[in-house]
């Protein structure tokens, strides 16, 4: 399902459109103009609290970063959310991990007060404040490396054509659901919509939708029994 169809069944879900020949054809759209923004927020909105709970399938993805010698920080990739799994840098030519330095970047400038100068083979990776995804390391490496790591990647969409991050139209239709639940506290409780999630934790057809959705992507039968059984 792209983007544009997403939109095109959220507005369908709450009578915005009808027949077919009144469904949106681009985003620049002047017949729905107001409703069709509005359910684009709605499923970003609701893209991003799924990847907020680690529920989108499309996250995982592998980065790359190459050491230079005397260099403290290297930039992650530009679609870097946060770590897959374990928050560590892979030596992939002697399978060392290289975790975080324990209380970041504050600590260590006050522990080792040169940890930008001193060199040699990096034992700890830190958060470095910027204006991108920054990490640094310490030791500075004094010498080249290639470090590999596992990230959860941007799934946001914003063009028409961009594909809803999901397998199958099942998951699809319900992830459409949800969307047209947010769309409909937006577009019809302007009251309400300073507190949109306190709403939606009530709405029995978002919950409903939002539950069979995470079914869907586990792909697992869920447990049939929630203790041990005694004989």
């Amino acid at each position: 399902m792209t983007f544009l169809e997403c939109v095109n069944r959220v507005l369908r879900l709450n009578a915005i459109i009808r027949g077919d020949t009144d469904t949106v054809s681009t985003f620049n759209d002047t017949a729905h103009n107001a409703t069709l923004n509005l359910a684009i927020v709605a499923i970003q909105d609701e893209l991003g609290d799924l990847v907020s709970d680690k529920l989108i399938p499309y996250e995982l993805a592998s980065g790359t970063v190459t050491l230079v010698s005397g260099t403290r920080t290297y930039t992650l990739a530009s679609d870097f959310i946060r770590f897959y799994g374990g928050a560590f840098f892979l030596d992939s030519s002697s399978s060392r991990e290289v975790f975080t330095y324990p209380g970041g970047r504050e600590k260590l400038q006050i522990e080792i007060p040169n940890y930008k100068t001193v060199q040699g083979t990096p034992n700890w990776w830190y958060w470095e404040p910027a204006s991108t995804k920054q990490v640094g390391f310490y030791q500075v490496p004094n010498a080249a490396a290639t470090y590999t790591y596992d990230y959860e990647k941007s799934v946001m969409v914003t063009n028409s054509t961009d594909t809803i991050p999901l397998h199958n139209t099942e998951e699809a239709n319900q992830f459409t659901l949800m969307c047209s639940r947010r769309f409909k506290v937006l577009f019809e409780d302007t009251e309400k919509m300073a507190d949109i999630a306190a709403v939606l934790d009530v709405d029995r057809t978002y919950q409903k939708s939002k539950s069979t959705l995470i079914r869907f992507i586990r792909g697992e039968n869920p447990a049939n029994k929630y203790s041990d059984t005694y004989r």
